[in-house]
């Protein structure tokens, strides 16, 4: 009998430990495989650090490959850009940091012809894994019960009128390839869903797109140049305090061939910080407002 109980005793213990190995597993399997769902998106944009100005002259060079032809004029289209096509793994966003004012130079030069290079200028920088087509903020939401397209609340316009790049998206009557807006405002959210945006400052490039009922032109300040060593810059451009991010890629075709969708190419991504030089006249008045305190002070010392 005890032997009996206590064989009883040990198969219920193999038994559990049978169970939990297989409880085990499933839930590691099942973390392993919500991991592996969230390795893309936390590699939808990543940045790579041009560095932080705080006063002195700041110098940031990056040379990289799989630069796309396609990836940054595709934003400039209605129905927006895939945000991967600019950046993804190949991490083509670039963010800094101006502790006070200056002088930014900015070039994006290529070094295998055909990629036609581009870029934008926004204030501000994405959370870390934003990217496209969150829980937060969908894509192309649609009611659940219905299946027919609904606004995105996140990118909701308060007036109703979605005028171009002004950083709301119609989600009703349009259908988003991405909400890469390379000419525009824009946002989107991560894995933790909370959502983020960049504030369109300026786009260097080739192309343009312009609404003349608002009397507002964006790009088209640049040269289509596909030639190697030539490329888009951006000198001695004044922007205040803050934190700033670029998107750079090419705008040599905007279709859905494969043609147009390679090879890659290689570019020198450049940023120059340089502070802001006083005018002459800013020390004269400096050196005379001194001086008059200086007489006070005599006076007063005089009278006294």
């Amino acid at each position: 009998m005890g032997r009996t109980m206590h064989s009883c005793t040990r198969q219920s213990v193999v038994r559990k430990s049978y169970v939990s190995r297989i409880v085990s597993g499933v839930v590691f399997g099942t973390c392993a495989l919500l991991l592996c769902n969230l390795e893309p998106a936390m590699a939808h944009v990543s940045f790579t650090n041009a560095g932080t100005f705080n006063g002195t002259d700041l110098n940031f060079s990056n040379a990289l490959s799989q630069y796309k032809a396609f990836g940054w004029v595709d934003g400039t289209d209605a129905d927006l850009g895939d945000s991967h096509q600019v950046g993804g793994l190949s991490a083509r966003w670039y963010r800094f940091t101006l502790n006070q004012p200056g002088l930014v130079d900015i070039s994006l030069i290529q070094g295998t012809a055909g990629l036609d290079p581009a870029f934008t200028l926004y204030r501000g920088a994405f959370l870390n894994g934003a990217h496209d087509d969150s829980t937060i903020d969908q894509l192309n939401p649609v009611d659940p019960i219905t299946f027919l397209p609904i606004q995105s609340v996140t990118d909701a316009d308060p007036s109703g009128q979605y005028l171009k790049h002004s950083g709301y998206r119609d989600t009703v009557n349009n259908t988003y390839e991405g909400q890469f807006d390379a000419f525009g405002s824009w946002s989107m959210g991560n894995a933790a869903d909370l959502p983020s945006g960049v504030e369109y400052v300026l786009a260097v490039s080739g192309t343009s797109d312009s609404d003349p009922s608002r009397g507002l032109t964006w790009g088209g300040n640049g040269n289509h140049d596909t030639a190697v060593g030539t490329g888009e810059s951006l000198l001695q451009y004044f922007l205040p305090a803050g934190t700033y991010s670029i998107a750079a890629g090419g705008e040599g075709c905007n279709d859905a061939s494969a043609a147009c969708r390679g090879p890659f190419h290689s570019a020198t991504f450049s940023l120059h910080a340089q502070p802001v030089p006083l005018p002459a006249a800013f020390w004269l008045m400096g050196s005379a407002l001194g001086s008059l305190g200086l007489v006070a002070r005599r006076r007063k010392r005089t009278s006294c």
